[in-house]
């Protein structure tokens, strides 16, 4: 397993268990802003509210103050000679109409005199609960209106901040709602940034993705902004590093590939140097005792030789076939197209009823040493499968150029291959082989009546076609 295999399993460990669990981005941005908002919207409310009753406060208790003084020094003595009920009527209508004062005259019985007050526009309509939070104390002064002996009446100045209530609840619905506003327009800033940031962060992730579907030839998009910069930098490396790291991997595993091939071929070698010569000697004794017991006229040596005979025969074929199959017939620098014609006209010896063609393009790309030493396993593979086990009347072997590299494919139309038989050792050692030169191996399949398998190697870049 190469370097992107191991990262690939590492990264689907946890996506086989369910995302991993968090508060999404674009939810906390959300949140926090609206929550940031909603604080400032209350302290600016509170202090509006406070400057406010303060304001109301202060504008009220000076007018209130202003208006006892103003009293007092207009109205008359007690020992003057002057009307001094219409005096005080005509300052309690002076006061009256002031902001933020009532005035109200009342004659010696308690009861309200008539005042001549200019018309005057009431205050605006105010909330009892705003008008609650910032209402200040109320303040009241009794001046008596007296003329000596008599007491006359009664001039009541009151403080009135209806008026100044008014004023502020004014700048209170003009303020509130602009901060609203402000506030919509900052979250929607806020979200919009949030979700350029989540786009530049899809980028990142689709590259990962990639990477961990094996494609490390394309980086990782520059986002534009400073801040993930260093982090695609980052990935773009890493997918460099893996790239190289799969790239000595697969360059390792198919020098394996081509020594464990050399080995099996100085085996086959040995074997046939060493034990072949051997065997025939044994047949050759053997064959020779045969005749020495017929003229001795010895039945039952007779019969113990031929037995022998028979198995040394037998033990030849089965050391022959296996030297066969350890050997990779064709000689070394043959293209991948003349290795696999020189193996169907073996085969076509072996199965004279099963005929074989051979379809091969003139500009195939050569796959390597050990990608032609793998595809001609595999057909060799495949073929005698199809010829030990479905009994074809005809096998097709294909080979295609693709943008990544060959795809050979073996068909033959006998019957549906056993299942024992799509689960063995040769498959393994095919798919084996394909995974360790970065191929896909694909088992039998039934199509159109026609037995397929297939495999596919990426070739080299700076190799030219087939010779």
């Amino acid at each position: 397993m190469d370097a992107t295999s191991h990262i690939a399993a590492a990264d689907d460990a946890p996506a086989r268990h369910g995302r991993p669990h968090g508060v999404a981005l674009r939810l906390l941005a959300l949140g926090g802003s609206a929550l940031a908002w909603l604080a400032i919207c209350a302290v600016v409310a509170s202090v509006l509210v406070l400057n406010a009753r303060g304001s109301v406060r202060d504008e009220t208790g000076s007018a209130f103050r202003l208006a006892n003084a103003f009293a007092t020094l207009h109205l008359p003595t007690a020992f003057e000679r002057r009307d001094m009920m219409e005096q005080a009527a005509r300052i309690a209508a002076e006061i009256e109409a002031q902001r933020h004062l009532s005035a109200e005259l009342r004659d010696a019985s308690g009861q309200p005199v008539a005042l001549a007050l200019p018309p005057r526009l009431p205050p605006g309509r105010v909330p009892e609960w705003f008008a609650a939070l910032i209402r200040p104390e109320p303040q009241r002064e009794l001046i008596a209106i007296a003329q000596y002996p008599n007491v006359l009446g009664v001039l009541e100045i009151r403080s009135d901040p209806r008026d100044e209530i008014a004023e502020a609840w004014a700048d209170f619905r003009l303020i509130l709602p602009l901060l609203a506003a402000m506030a919509l327009a900052a979250i929607g800033v806020t979200m919009a940034i949030t979700a350029l940031v989540l786009r530049r962060l899809g980028l990142l992730g689709a590259a990962l993705d990639r990477m961990r579907a094996g494609d490390l030839d394309h980086p990782a998009p520059q986002t534009g902004l400073a801040e993930l910069a260093a982090l695609t930098d980052g990935v773009n490396a890493l997918a460099a590093h893996l790239a190289e790291e799969r790239a000595e991997n697969r360059r390792l595993q198919g020098r394996m590939l081509t020594l464990a091939e050399a080995e099996r071929a100085r085996i086959a070698s040995d074997l046939h140097d060493g034990i072949g010569p051997q065997l025939f000697a044994l047949q050759a004794a053997v064959g020779q005792a045969g005749r020495a017991a017929e003229t001795a006229r010895d039945p039952a040596l007779s019969e113990a030789l031929a037995a022998v005979s028979r198995h040394a025969r037998a033990i030849r074929q089965s050391a022959r076939a296996a030297i066969d199959d350890l050997r990779l017939a064709p000689a070394e620098g043959a293209s991948l197209a003349e290795m696999l014609q020189e193996l169907l006209i073996e085969f076509a010896e072996i199965a004279p009823d099963t005929a074989m063609t051979l379809d091969c393009p003139p500009d195939l790309p050569e796959p390597g040493e050990a990608g032609r030493i793998a595809l001609y396993r595999f057909v060799r593979e495949s073929v005698l499968n199809a010829l030990r086990h479905a009994a074809p009347a005809r096998i097709r072997v294909e080979l295609a150029r693709e943008d990544t590299g060959i795809t050979a494919q073996v068909a033959d139309d006998g019957g549906r291959p056993p299942a024992a038989e799509r689960a063995g050792l040769g498959q393994t050692g095919m798919r084996d082989r394909a995974d360790a030169l970065g191929g896909r191996y694909r088992p039998p399949r039934r199509a159109g009546g026609w037995t397929l398998t297939e495999c596919h190697l990426p070739c080299p870049t700076d190799q030219g076609p087939a010779r």
